[in-house]
């Protein structure tokens, strides 16, 4: 009697996580639709000349769009190696979230079946995207068949790594489908149209963003290690007034860049620093963010950790290099992407201090475009977007340790 009874219980159990399960991904597909919808729009405008796509009556698909007579490994050896590049971490992540592991766990990441994924799947969709690619430019009304062969091949080379996951088989080739699927649109929106050829080589694109990249690299590093220096010296070292220089410390965050705008630009033109790199970096050597965030860090660590090591004969430095920084690393990799965002953003000062176009940097040049290029708006969205992929590409990477350092210390 209880056998029978418990039997009813289970079956009800089974169909209701069946149906929870169900309603989660549903759930979860709208929600991931309402983000990614303003995306969409935007690349539809970005593809649609301005002009085109009003007299088409706005529809909800690209207008007037001008693709490229190419294959995937036309253009100069810089562009198809990135993009190349962008295909196999794309498809390098996504085989690492279907296999639920990390980027630490290489020996999982490195099995053949992964490898033929990426690395042949990457191959495969160089060579399946030419008929797509040409198809597209002649009209010749191919395009639907040559891009569902090239899906096809492209899922044929992911569902093996796929099968060596959690899933079962069903849900690996449904996800080898939607993979081949979302890589190859995504490769022929990233390589075929001709409006990222055109704000590349226009607005001088390159350019201002090696200019940001530099600016970046080099504030990010000095903010880092500023503040990895001060942060020790405000929990490890004793020196008098420590709390009250690091309360000051901490009052500069109350300062916007407003604030100190005018005097700073006038020093900067006293030393002769304008449309210089030192300009663009110097004021931003240190961050009292960065010191905060890191002293939270250091402060969770235990002080029988440093008694240990002087016991051992450590000083400080070694102390730093190999114990209290390897054991911050998520809050020290969070912050590090804080200050890149950040540093990659920035257009008030430089717009300070740069006074010739040849100067400019990234944001400062997008400015300029949606300024001057009232006409062809579509070529500035177009411009904005790919400054938007090495960002992307950063909060793609770093994702895991961003969360692990904004949460540490959330759960004891």
């Amino acid at each position: 009697m209880a056998t029978s009874d418990s039997e009813p219980v289970k079956g009800q159990s089974s169909s209701r996580r069946t149906v929870g399960t169900v309603v989660t991904y549903v759930v979860l597909g709208l929600l991931s639709l309402i983000v990614l919808g303003p995306l969409v729009l935007t690349v539809i405008q970005a593809l649609s000349p301005p002009f085109a796509y009003i007299a088409a009556g706005k529809p909800l698909h690209p207008v007037d769009v001008h693709w490229l007579d190419r294959t995937w490994f036309s253009g100069g050896l810089v562009s198809v190696v990135a993009r190349t590049f962008v295909i196999g971490f794309l498809l390098a992540w996504l085989q690492k979230v279907g296999a639920g592991v990390t980027w630490d766990d290489r020996d999982r990441l490195t099995r053949p079946s992964r490898l033929l994924a990426v690395i042949g799947g990457t191959l495969v969709l160089g060579v399946a995207t030419g008929p797509v690619f040409q198809s597209l430019y002649t009209s010749d009304g191919k395009t639907l068949g040559t891009f569902v062969v090239a899906v096809v091949a492209v899922a044929a080379t992911q569902v093996w790594g796929y099968l060596e996951g959690p899933r079962g088989p069903a849900m690996a080739v449904f996800l080898a489908v939607l993979t081949g699927i979302g890589i190859v649109s995504f490769a022929i929106l990233m390589a075929g149209p001709a409006v990222w050829t055109i704000t590349w080589t226009k607005f001088d694109l390159g350019g201002a963003m090696g200019r940001s990249l530099s600016m970046t690299i080099i504030i990010t590093v000095m903010q880092v290690t500023t503040s990895i220096l001060a942060a020790y010296a405000f929990v490890f070292l004793k020196f008098p007034f420590k709390r009250i220089l690091f309360a000051l410390f901490m009052a500069t965050l109350l300062l916007p860049v407003e604030v100190t705008l005018v005097g700073n630009v006038a020093f900067i033109r006293q030393l002769q620093w304008t449309n210089t790199m030192q300009a663009l970096v110097l004021p931003f050597g240190a961050s009292a963010l960065g010191t905060f965030l890191i002293r939270q860090g250091f402060r969770g660590l235990p002080t029988e950790i440093q008694d240990a090591t002087r016991l051992d004969g450590y000083g400080h430095l070694s102390f730093l290099t190999k114990f209290a920084v390897p054991l911050t690393r998520p809050v020290v990799a969070s912050f590090t992407v804080i200050s890149a965002l950040t540093a990659w953003n920035q257009y008030l000062w430089p717009r300070a201090v740069i006074e010739k176009n040849q100067f400019n940097t990234l944001q400062i040049q997008l400015r300029a475009i949606a300024a001057g290029e009232v006409a062809n708006s579509n070529q500035a969205i177009a411009a904005a977007l790919v400054a938007a992929v090495p960002v992307v590409i950063l909060l793609v990477a770093f994702q895991r340790q961003i969360i692990r350092g904004l949460t540490a210390g959330a759960v004891k």
